[in-house]
């Protein structure tokens, strides 16, 4: 007869095999679904004061504030392996120095399918919207 280690060893090589095959066709299924997402961004008004900042309050800094309209529909996103979605608005600008920077302005978490639907009228950045070097110049 098969000694105990055999045994152990043929039921693990099954068990693994199976979860092989199983993690192959979820890459698959993956693969092969494909979303269109349909969306519209406006920029309702753009506007930089000077303003004191609240680290270095003897320097002056030019902070931006954005509103903005959005009006996504991100239903087709979701699949059966999505569980939630992560959505965001960021800026590119390059400043005087010729340095390009990315900031994320606004942010969300679609839970479910039927939240999928993002709108948002005369929204806000949510985060600030600052120069570094002083002024977006």
């Amino acid at each position: 007869m098969h000694s105990v280690l055999s045994r152990v060893n043929n039921v693990s090589s099954l068990f693994s095999t199976c979860l092989m095959v199983l993690l192959a066709a979820v890459a698959l299924s993956s693969l092969f679904a494909t979303a269109d997402p349909k969306g519209r961004i406006d920029v309702v008004s753009l506007k930089v004061y000077n303003a004191k900042a609240k680290r270095y309050p003897f320097k002056e800094q030019e902070f931006g504030f954005v509103k903005f309209d959005i009006d996504a529909d991100l239903t087709p996103l979701f699949n059966w392996n999505t569980k939630q979605l992560f959505v965001y608005l960021e800026a590119e600008y390059a400043n005087s120095h010729g340095v390009n920077n990315t900031v994320v302005l606004w942010d969300r978490i679609v839970p479910r399918k039927e939240d999928a639907h993002v709108v948002v009228s005369s929204g806000r950045n949510k985060y600030k919207l600052k120069e570094l070097y002083e002024s977006f110049k």
